[in-house]
Parts: structure tokens; sequence; C-alpha cells
């Protein structure tokens, strides 16, 4: 018995619906609400309200839960990528990475914790590692975006389909917006 069968039938339905990887739309979710947490920080620290605290805690817990979305298609799409591709190396980094960005939050989220139930502001401890966190993800996104933009990843599949369909394959060796069909407004610029 597959476990894993059902979450794989999920993200297949949702690749057929969006002719991509969920992945990319997902990771917004963990991205968006850590930069909010980091922004709330620097506002409680600003202004010493209570309520950036709590917002950035709020923020911090909703982007923990994005992140195992993320993690979830992430590996799933990690686990098409040949290991002899040079965007491996690049992929594992860009997983590695999240995995320990997502850990600091979720210790800055447990410190923050601990200090909300005990009444206290939110340590410097536990700004800091949002802070190393929220900086560790800003490099891991840029790497998910040399993935894409570079080497192709969560496109080929795609593409793949429409060779299929239109039974056409000029380079199979493309990259990034090369792979694209010409006429797209993504296809690839020239000069």
């Amino acid at each position: 018995m597959d476990l894993l069968a059902p979450i794989n039938g999920v993200i297949d339905k949702t690749e057929e619906i969006l002719g991509h990887s969920p992945h990319p739309a997902i990771i917004a979710l963990p991205v968006g609400a850590w930069a909010v947490s980091n922004i709330c920080d620097a506002l409680a620290l600003a202004t010493g309200e209570d309520r950036y605290d709590d917002a950035a805690r709020i923020s911090m817990g909703i982007g923990l839960v994005g992140a195992v979305g993320a993690a979830v298609t992430g590996l799933r799409d990690y686990g098409f990528i040949d290991e002899d591709q040079p965007s491996h190396q690049v992929a594992t980094t860009h997983g590695l990475g999240n995995a320990v960005a997502t850990s600091l939050f979720a210790a800055s989220f447990l410190l923050r914790y601990r200090d909300q139930q005990a009444g206290r502001r939110t340590s410097s401890l536990a700004r800091g590692l949002a802070l190393a966190g929220g900086s560790l993800a800003l490099y891991t996104a840029w790497l998910g975006g040399k993935l894409v933009q570079e080497y192709g990843e969560a496109v080929k599949p795609v593409m793949e389909q429409r060779d299929e369909a239109e039974h056409e394959s000029d380079d199979e060796n493309a990259r990034g917006r090369e792979r694209l069909a010409s006429d797209s407004p993504l296809g690839a610029h020239h000069g």
C-alpha cells in the first residue's frame, strides 16, 4: 500500500489544472508570511507595541503551516531531477537551505510562544532567529527562481505534454525560457 498515493493524486490533479507544479504557487505563503513577520519585528522594536509582536508570531505560524505544503511539493519536484543534471546541486542547496530556514523560524516561533505565555516581550534570540531565517529564505527563493529560469526545472513536464500534443520537439537540450514556444510572451528573448 502506497501511503503517499492520496497526496500524489492531489498534486497530480493540481498540476493538471495549473499546467505546472503547484510548488511555485505554494511557496508564496511561507515567504510572504515570514516577510510580514520580519517587518512586524522591526515595527515592534521601533514602537514598543505588543500588537506587532503578536502579528509577527501569528504570521510566522502561518508561514510554518505553508512551509509544509511547500516542502511536500518541493520534494516531489526534486524527485524528478536526475542526479547527473547540473541543476541537481542547486536544487539540493535550495531544499536544504529551506529546511534550515524553516527550522530557524520554528525555533523562533517556539521561543515567542514561550515568551508570550510568560507575559514577556519577544526575546532578542527569537527575533535574531527569525531574521536569520528570513535572510536565508530570500536566498533559497532566489535559488528556486534560478532552477526555473536558468535550468527550466518544473517547466519540462508541461512542455513535454505540449510536445506530445503537437508532436514537435525542436531542442531537447533547451533550458529555461528556451523550452517555451517562440510565440509565447515568456519565450526566448533575442537581442
